[in-house]
């Protein structure tokens, strides 16, 4: 059975009900098993930072690099908030301000496993008074596959 953009909005939904559940304003997504299985985007990870901001209410913020942006436009199904930023500028800007822009102002926000140390840390260092933990638990609750199989070992 295809995967339409229905199916997205409904596994997002299910996300959101459990972010609910575990306190969470938003959980942030870099590439990975998460993101592909939430919003369909498959996107491999470089210096250049692609991610999504995943709210517990509203719609998702998609953040990436400019010269991608065509490219990226055909592979998201969900959301339509799509922050581009150029060279001489900071994704983590574009996605601390998407977490503000969407109610994450203080509380709990979720990190995907998956997300490398460099991207938290840029996220971290612009909005030091969000309390960050790992999403892996709010992930499993809502049935997302990620990194971790089964017993936490890698797939």
């Amino acid at each position: 059975m295809p995967q339409t953009a229905d199916t997205f909005r409904e596994r997002i939904a299910k996300l959101q009900e459990a972010m609910k559940e575990f306190g969470l304003q938003a959980v942030v997504l870099e590439p990975g098993p998460a993101m592909l299985y939430l919003t369909g985007v498959r996107w491999g990870k470089s210096e250049r930072t692609f991610a999504v901001v995943l709210p517990a209410k509203g719609e998702p913020v998609w953040v990436l690099p400019g010269f991608e942006e065509m490219r990226a436009r055909e592979l998201i199904h969900v959301g339509d908030d799509i922050r581009v930023w150029q060279e001489d500028e900071s994704p983590y800007e574009r996605i601390v301000q998407g977490l503000k822009d969407r109610g994450a102002l203080s509380g709990r926000v979720g990190i995907d496993d998956a997300a490398r140390f460099f991207v938290f840390d840029g996220i971290r260092k612009l909005a030091p008074k969000l309390d960050y933990i790992s999403a892996q638990a709010v992930l499993n609750s809502a049935g997302v596959e990620t990194v971790a199989g089964p017993q936490g070992g890698r797939r």
